[in-house]
């Protein structure tokens, strides 16, 4: 092996969790260390992150709950297109949204609904982040990142914007991140 290169080694498919590689520590020492695949792939690595996207057509100014589906008209209802099933342990990090018109002052809040067909107004909001002036064709970032957040696989998220001025067409990527 002295005299390989690493690109003319065999390639190692399955690798254990006790097999060893070699890695550069340049923030300590800046030498060459060994670490096994198990410290390698057990976190360090950072968070992993997974997003939702919605939207749709906001024609008023009642606090109306977003469309993770194919609806084209705004609802105050959690209905089966409102609400996402959580699939891991998470924890919403953000909601960026950008509209088609002025909004004015935006509340945007994170729901946990009891179910679907349920109403805005009979669940109560984990929170909620207010922009000061919801503008056309601006992203917004409404920062949400604490354990208040926090959903458990199984639950349902739903996200709901109110603004003081119709946002019409309405775009919403909410980033969240495994906990």
């Amino acid at each position: 092996m002295a005299n390989k290169k690493i690109t003319e080694l065999t390639a190692l498919t399955s690798p254990a969790s006790d097999d060893v590689l070699a890695i550069v520590d340049v923030s300590g020492t800046a030498e060459t260390k060994k670490i096994t695949v198990a410290n390698l792939t057990a976190g360090g690595g950072g968070d992993e992150y997974f997003v939702f996207n919605g939207g749709g057509f906001l024609s008023t100014t009642s606090e109306v709950a977003i469309s993770f589906g194919m609806s084209t008209s705004d609802s105050t209802s959690f209905s089966y297109v409102g609400v996402v099933p959580i699939p891991v342990n998470c924890r919403v990090v953000s909601v960026r949204s950008i509209s088609q018109s002025n909004g004015g002052s935006t509340d945007v809040s994170i729901y946990k609904p009891s179910g679907i067909n349920v109403t805005v107004a009979s669940q109560t909001a984990l929170g909620t982040v207010n922009t000061a002036s919801h503008t056309f064709n601006t992203v917004h970032l409404s920062t949400f990142d604490s354990a208040t957040y926090d959903f458990t696989a199984g639950e349902r998220l739903g996200v709901t914007f109110d603004s003081t001025t119709n946002l019409n067409g309405l775009t919403v990527t909410v980033l969240l991140k495994t906990i």
